[in-house]
């Protein structure tokens, strides 16, 4: 029972909540109390000190919700039901929270010139990392999605090719996404790119390798490595961002950008809301709002509309 419990989190929830709690068992204990279950006032003690500390809001959010998932799994009396220690978690969002900095999308046209910079390139490893950009601003990819595809995830039709997104940080319950995207008509084409990255890795849509892996030299010979591993998430920001930042010049640009510049530039095109908010896997509309930054034709609308 205690395993299936436990499944009402992801892996990676259960892990953080895990690597909290142990923080505030060590505290609690030096101290000669007890973690589980936990006084409400010893759990508010707690949190001060990490206030006093100067830990942001988002560290002690997440050292309370670790005592809640505990106490909750233990079917114990939840202390941070408390007063003291809701009021406290509200001083760490008030006074111990740092300004969002969020990663700048880059454009359309700067994809463009990235490709045209190496569409002559029969170099794994330039054109594995375009496939990457590509795929990843025009799918809405996280890059959790974008590391996770396989081969046989892929399926191609005449004019578009499908995605199977299996793993989502939205996909709760582990629900299979599928995402088409266009065949498209300049150099950044994600189509004709996803092609030749599979003719160039010698990779068919019917391996089940993971399709975004190392890369390895000999002499002069880039090849994926053989064993199948996906690319790791510092390896891959290194890569794209090499490839984008003599383009894209002072932008604070992540991995997430590729994600958010899709979903900004298809946004402020008009694409149908339904459909933009299918493709991106929001589950609400506050979510998929926080990726829109409307264009200034766009938010000039508003006060032409009151004919002044």
């Amino acid at each position: 029972m205690a395993q299936k419990l436990s499944g009402s989190r992801s892996d990676n929830t259960n892990i953080k909540y895990i690597s909290y709690f142990k923080k505030w068992e060590k505290f609690i204990s030096e101290k000669g109390g007890s973690s589980l279950p936990a006084s409400p006032i010893h759990a508010a003690l707690y949190i001060t000190d990490l206030l006093e500390k100067c830990f942001s809001d988002h560290v002690i959010s997440a050292t309370v919700y670790s005592l809640k998932w505990a106490h909750g799994l233990k079917g114990l009396q939840d202390p941070t039901d408390n007063s003291f220690v809701k009021n406290l978690l509200e001083n760490a969002k008030r006074n111990n929270c740092k300004p969002t900095s969020k990663k700048e999308p880059p454009s359309t046209q700067t994809l463009i010139d990235v490709c045209a910079e190496y569409s002559e390139s029969s170099d794994i490893l330039f054109v594995r990392d375009l496939c990457m950009i590509l795929l990843g601003f025009a799918g809405f990819l996280r890059y959790d999605e974008l590391s996770s595809l396989r081969c046989n995830d892929i399926v191609f039709r005449d004019d578009h090719f499908c995605l199977k997104i299996r793993k989502s940080k939205t996909g709760q319950y582990r629900l299979v996404h599928e995402i088409v995207t266009s065949k498209g008509v300049y150099v950044a084409c994600p189509y004709n790119m996803l092609r030749r990255y599979l003719s160039l890795s010698n990779q068919t849509i019917f391996d089940s390798n993971y399709l975004f892996r190392p890369c390895f030299r000999s002499n002069s010979t880039c090849k994926l490595t053989y064993k199948s591993k996906p690319l790791s998430y510092t390896r891959a920001r290194e890569c794209i961002i090499g490839r984008l930042r003599p383009f894209t010049g002072d932008l604070n640009i992540g991995l997430h950008s590729l994600r958010s510049g899709g979903a900004i530039t298809a946004a402020n095109s008009g694409v149908n809301d339904r459909c933009w908010k299918r493709h991106g896997r929001w589950k609400s509309d506050s979510s998929k709002d926080g990726y829109v930054a409307d264009s200034l034709s766009s938010r000039l609308v508003v006060s032409q509309k009151l004919s002044l």
